[in-house]
């Protein structure tokens, strides 16, 4: 950490795209354990998380080009504004900003924001 700063979340789960993701994912339980959920269309998640850590399985038909990455970790963070401030400070570069198609507790909006490391690697920073 730069400077005795907190960090900023933790890796949440690791996220692999696929162009089939219910495939992939059932693939994954036969050799991890977990249950396949969907928790929305084209986005499964193995659960319970095996051995703490979760998987979760995106629907994209887009092939990698070049060195694109065809997995990303998601961020869990408290404070999105804050967080975002923290990782561009660090060197990345922010490539999107999305609305989660799940809502919050409350039916509120929950956004997400999509940025690449300084090597290029995608990550997420979701609040939850």
């Amino acid at each position: 950490l730069m400077s005795g700063e907190a960090a900023i979340g933790w890796i949440r789960e690791v996220v692999l795209d696929a162009p089939e993701p219910w495939a992939l994912a059932r693939f994954w339980a036969a050799l991890l354990g977990g249950t396949p959920v969907e928790w929305y269309p084209g986005w499964v998640t193995l659960e319970p998380p095996p051995n703490g850590q979760r998987l979760s399985f995106q629907a994209s038909s887009a092939p990698p080009v070049g060195n694109a990455s065809r997995v990303h970790f998601d961020v869990l963070v408290e404070d999105l504004a804050a967080a975002h401030a923290r990782v561009l400070s660090a060197g990345a570069t922010q490539v999107g900003e999305h609305v989660s198609p799940r809502r919050g507790p409350a039916g509120e909006p929950i956004p997400w924001r999509v940025y690449r490391d300084p090597a290029g690697h995608p990550f997420c920073l979701v609040v939850r």
